[in-house]
């Protein structure tokens, strides 16, 4: 269990129950009481109203689990619960951005919209939506999390005790494919018709501006998204600070600096948030940044044609893939 510590005008700082499990989604809990608490503290008037208060709204004494409340109802206090917490960067989520929209289906709406909605919370329909995943893949973990979920925010500590004792320990993987630096700088070359003859209908811009894309992410370690995340491009970035960092291809960001912001130019989040990264050149290749042409950014125009939000939100991901293969 976690504990808040605090003192008033006539007790000492000690620690004090707050009703919060060490989980993530406790210490989440427990954040948001701490405010609370620091808020009420500021008010106080009677030590005694204080504490009935702490009874009741921290430690929730007075609220018992509502075990008659549908899988409906269930599901909406964890979308009220998921929409006023912070993201993992600390941002306030929007319920018009793509990225939240999908955060939200793919952490939680994907498993509940399989529950019976009008039946009461129960652990056996909880348990076929968890059994209809395959044991030791990914999938399985992340229903048996979001149902873990669905019995905190709700107080079903009967139900959750069942999950706690499932094993979501993975033991299938996705096969992946390694390339080593030797091997892309000589597929780059052939991309570019430098070692091999393309054919003359080859759209070389299109290609030029993928490549660059990939030469990114390896030379600064990037995720696809971040690349189109990046806000120094071609002119200068300054920071909350004032501090001005040149655009990428002037010849002042000698240190070849970039920002990446915490939206992409299609309004989807960044998941590391706004950062600022260096690039990694390898001893063996230290013309690396003018070989790859990274001072030179050529960004692709590819946009996506739907408005549904999961779509936008894989929309480079997916293009680049496409790119890749193709």
């Amino acid at each position: 269990m976690l504990y808040l510590q605090f003192k008033t005008p006539n007790t000492a700082r000690k620690p004090y129950a707050c009703g919060c499990t060490f989980t993530l989604d406790g210490m989440v809990d427990a954040l948001k009481k701490s405010n609370k608490v620091a808020e009420a503290l500021k008010n106080l008037t009677s030590e005694v109203e204080f504490w009935d208060w702490y009874d009741k709204e921290i430690k929730q004494e007075s609220q018992l689990a509502d075990d008659r409340l549908t899988f409906q109802e269930a599901i909406k206090k964890v979308q009220d619960d998921f929409w006023s917490s912070l993201s993992r960067t600390k941002r306030k989520r929007n319920k018009s951005n793509p990225s939240d929209i999908s955060s939200w289906y793919d952490t939680y709406g994907l498993y509940y919209k399989k529950l019976p909605m009008g039946e009461l919370v129960n652990i056996k329909d909880v348990l076929t939506v968890v059994n209809s995943r395959k044991k030791g893949k990914t999938s399985y973990a992340y229903a048996v999390s979001a149902m873990k979920k669905l019995c905190r925010v709700n107080k079903r500590q009967d139900i959750l005790e069942v999950l706690e004792d499932l094993d979501v320990t993975q033991t299938e993987f996705i096969d992946l494919q390694t390339v080593d630096l030797g091997e892309f700088l000589k597929w780059r070359d052939k991309t570019l018709g430098v070692t091999v003859e393309l054919h003359p209908n080859v759209h070389m811009n299109t290609r030029k501006a993928w490549l660059w894309v990939f030469s990114v992410q390896i030379v600064y370690a990037l995720r696809i998204s971040e690349v189109f995340a990046i806000k120094n491009l071609f002119e200068p970035y300054v920071t909350k600070d004032g501090a001005s960092i040149p655009a990428l291809g002037d010849t002042n960001n000698t240190e070849n600096l970039i920002v990446i912001g915490g939206e992409t130019v299609l309004g989807t989040t960044t998941k590391t948030g706004y950062r600022i990264a260096r690039p990694q050149i390898p001893p063996k290749y230290p013309d690396l940044i003018e070989r790859l042409d990274i001072k030179i950014p050529l960004v692709p125009s590819n946009r996506p044609k739907s408005k549904d939000p999961k779509t936008i939100r894989s929309f480079w991901s997916r293009t680049a893939r496409d790119k890749l293969v193709k």
